[in-house]
């Protein structure tokens, strides 16, 4: 129909739509961008399952394999000892990766879209090869990792796209110096969606701690169990919630075990996103002991309700969100006996304690889609 407006089409690549911080993020985004734009993921894996987060209606899915890796069948051969297993899932498991690579790059060849970005670095190194002329080409990075073989892979990796999209400033000074010699990449700076600011705030009545993540050594909550050992000393009648599933459960239960404190840590598994921001609502203090953070959305979700921030300084998240003293505290990294004396501090400290929970709010709200979504539009014009 003549005059009829004709929608930029962003196609996003994406490896699962199941849990995980990547997965949930780039759902927000899409659910945003539908309002403007054709939006279509092209997933690899269905892993039998409808995605973990709610997706618009407006948002095409394309799946490229309808199943999940044969990670766990694997490890049970082998823990089995059975060689016919071993060798069913090890062919089934070569087929998988073999189909993970192939199928994408033919899906990057055929792209028929304004603009692909990725979400994976492999993917960046695919759309660096093979995607058609005419597409404008991006990767978001949602990592902090200053390694030289991940330096060296970057470069590589980004040669040849047009945009690289970071989500604050650290990142964009890192990666500003990492890709100095290549000419074409532009470096633009957008951070994630946080999806509402609750009209509740947390009563801040209590003395709960919460913290929540992938159970993962990346996490470092041995670390974080280890910095509420000294608090639950100094104030017995504290908790502490950890939020999350993953491989580290047990290990982690035994540790809080063995510091006696199995009656004041809880860990609640994998849980829906209200399920979360109810631990988070029903909270005093975020605690986030990781290694390594890129721009953290759980301390963006802790701020909503009003939570104070309190994190180790590690390059390059927290610092992009916690103004000392004023809506949280930094501590120098693996520091649990500096950070157990701020958290005892602010629970005896009321007044503070609910002036930067306060704080942390409005920090919070610059990061709505109102704030964040014409950056996107900017970009794709």
């Amino acid at each position: 129909m003549r005059g009829e407006l004709i929608m930029k089409k962003i196609c996003i690549l994406m490896l699962h739509l199941q849990h995980g911080g990547i997965e949930k993020q780039t759902i927000s985004l899409a659910n945003q961008l539908c309002k403007y734009y054709e939006i279509e993921i092209i997933t690899f894996y269905s892993m039998n399952k409808s995605p973990a987060y709610s997706l618009d209606d407006r948002v095409k899915v394309r799946y490229l394999f309808n199943g999940a890796p044969n990670r766990d069948e694997v490890k049970a051969a082998i823990k089995a000892k059975n060689p016919i297993s071993i060798l069913k899932e090890g062919w089934k498991a070569a087929k998988i990766l073999y189909l993970k690579k192939h199928l994408m790059i033919k899906e990057i060849k055929a792209l028929k879209c304004d603009f692909v970005f990725s979400t994976r670095i492999e993917y960046a190194e695919m759309l660096t090869r093979y995607a058609p002329d005419g597409v404008i080409t991006m990767t978001q990075e949602h990592l902090h990792d200053d390694s030289e073989k991940y330096v060296n892979r970057v470069k590589k990796a980004f040669s040849g796209l047009d945009y690289l999209l970071v989500l604050c400033g650290g990142s964009k000074a890192n990666y500003s110096r990492w890709l100095a010699e290549n000419k074409k990449i532009k470096i633009v700076e957008i951070p994630n969606i946080l999806d509402s600011i609750p009209e509740e705030s947390s009563a801040l009545d209590g003395m709960r701690l919460v913290a929540a993540g992938r159970l993962h050594p990346v996490k470092n909550f041995d670390i974080l169990i280890d910095v509420f050992s000294l608090v639950h000393k100094e104030l017995p009648q504290s908790s502490l919630t950890i939020v999350g599933g993953g491989d580290e459960h047990s290990r982690l239960a035994e540790h809080a075990a063995a510091l006696g404190l199995s009656d004041a840590v809880t860990f609640t598994g994998m849980v829906s996103s209200d399920e979360v921001m109810n631990c988070f609502q029903n909270s005093d203090i975020y605690v986030m002991t990781s290694r390594t953070e890129c721009l953290p959305m759980v301390l963006l979700e802790a701020a909503s309700v009003g939570l104070p921030l309190v994190a180790f300084d590690v390059p390059v998240g927290p610092a992009s969100l916690i103004v000392e003293d004023k809506n949280g505290f930094l501590l120098d990294y693996a520091d649990k006996q500096a950070m157990a004396e701020r958290i005892i501090f602010l629970l005896k400290d009321r007044e503070r304690l609910e002036k930067m929970g306060s704080n942390a709010k409005a920090m919070a709200a610059s990061y709505t889609a109102e704030e964040v979504v014409p950056k996107w539009q900017e970009l794709f014009g």
